[in-house]
C-alpha cells in the first residue's frame, strides 16, 4: 500500500522581518504626528489668538534661551515642550507658565503671586537666564497653562514640519512606508505560494512513481 503524507498548505516562510517592522512602526508615527500637526495648522488658522492644542495639551516649539540653564526643569533653545491648562488658583512661586505676550507665547518661572487691583491674580516671573524679572505681571486672563514636561530639540522638526516641504515630507514618509510594506507582504505571500506549489508538484510526482 503506497505511504500518503500530508501537506501543510498554511506552513509558515518565517517571522516578520526587522524591515517590516521598522517600516510599519514609522509609517505610525508619521500618521500621527501628521494628523497632529493638521490638527494645530487648522487650530490656529480658525482661532490665531490662542495657540492651538491636543487633546487638552498645547506644544509649543522653544526659540529663546531664557529658561536654559542647569535646573532639573531648564527649558533649551529648540525644544518641544507641553502645557497643560491649570486654574490661576493652584498655581505657586516656582511653577513654570506660559502666558501671552501680545502676539507670542512666553514660558518663565513664576517668582511671585500678587492680587491686583481688581482682586484677580497676577504673576511676575521671570526666566532662569534672565537677570532681571519681566517688566509687566501675567495676568489670569493671558495665561495660557503650566509647563509639563519637554522633548529637547524636537522643536526645530515640529517648525520644519509646518512648512510646505515638511509638510510634503510627513505626507510622503508614511505612504512610501506604507507602499514598502504592502510589498514585502505580497512578496512573502507569493513566496509561500510557490512554496506550497513546489510541494505538491513533489508529492504529485511521487506518487506517480510509487503507482
Amino acid at each position: 500500500m503506497a505511504e500518503h503524507r500530508h501537506i501543510d498548505s498554511g506552513k509558515k516562510t518565517g517571522s516578520i522581518s526587522a524591515v517590516e517592522i521598522i517600516g510599519l512602526v514609522l509609517c505610525i508615527v508619521f500618521a500621527l504626528l501628521l494628523v497632529c500637526n493638521l490638527t494645530i495648522i487648522i487650530k490656529g488658522a480658525i482661532n490665531p489668538d490662542s495657540p492651538p492644542s491636543v487633546l487638552g495639551v498645547t506644544p509649543l516649539a522653544v526659540q529663546s534661551g531664557s529658561m536654559s540653564g542647569t535646573a532639573k526643569d531648564h527649558i533649551e533653545v529648540g525644544d518641544l515642550i507641553f502645557v497643560k491648562p491649570a486654574k490661576a488658583e493652584a498655581l505657586k512661586p516656582g511653577d513654570i507658565i506660559a502666558f501671552k505676550e501680545g502676539s507670542i507665547v512666553v514660558t518663565h518661572r513664576i517668582v511671585r503671586v500678587e492680587t491686583a487691583e481688581d482682586g484677580t491674580l497676577q504673576f511676575i516671573t521671570k526666566g532662569d537666564a534672565n537677570n532681571t524679572e519681566d517688566s509687566q505681571p501675567v495676568s489670569a486672563a493671558n495665561l495660557v497653562g503650566r509647563y509639563a514636561g519637554r522633548i529637547a530639540h524636537l522643536g526645530d522638526v515640529a517648525l520644519f514640519a509646518q512648512k510646505p516641504v515638511g509638510m510634503a515630507g510627513f505626507i510622503a514618509v508614511p505612504v512610501l512606508c506604507f507602499v514598502l510594506y504592502d510589498a514585502s507582504v505580497r512578496r512573502r505571500e507569493a513566496a509561500r505560494e510557490a512554496r506550497r506549489t513546489r510541494e505538491l508538484e513533489r508529492e504529485l510526482e511521487r506518487l506517480r512513481r510509487e503507482g
